[in-house]
């Protein structure tokens, strides 16, 4: 059987342009590189376990002492659809929380700064402004 001229590069074009956006889905946005920081500002000094991953990378399980951090470096997909959740437990608390979100942190967010709190983590805008979150019920 053979196939026309015009059907093979029909299904040539089909195919590169398919590997296009799975370069694309795999590489940064051609913006800066993200970097995220949390900090362990829980009140009375208790030990922070924190587990953050992605889709495509988990970051492992950190003890952070009363004031220390943990920080990491990703580049934002080229559809922005990047997450990191973490998992937050001290003495016999567990929360979780979508620590970085690209469709909510991109535009304003390339060194994310969190303070891990007892009522909820909370994003330093400034150094006079910070945007706190409640943890969730049931998590």
């Amino acid at each position: 059987m053979r196939i026309g001229k015009g059907a093979m590069s029909g299904i040539g074009r089909s195919v590169l342009l398919l590997l296009w956006f799975m370069l694309l889905s795999t590489c940064n946005a051609l913006g800066p590189e993200t970097t995220v920081t949390v900090t362990n500002s829980l009140e009375g000094g208790p030990l922070l376990f924190l587990h953050c991953k992605s889709k495509d990378n988990d970051l492992g399980v950190q003890d952070l002492r009363p004031n220390a951090s943990f920080s990491w470096k990703f580049g934002v997909n080229f559809f922005a659809t990047t997450l990191f959740h973490c998992s937050f437990q001290w003495e016999r608390v567990i929360h979780k929380f979508v620590i970085y979100d690209a469709e909510r942190d991109a535009d304003f967010c390339t060194r994310c700064r969190w303070i891990v709190k007892h009522d909820g983590p909370c994003l330093i805008l400034s150094e006079r402004k910070t945007n706190c979150f409640d943890w969730k019920p049931n998590q």
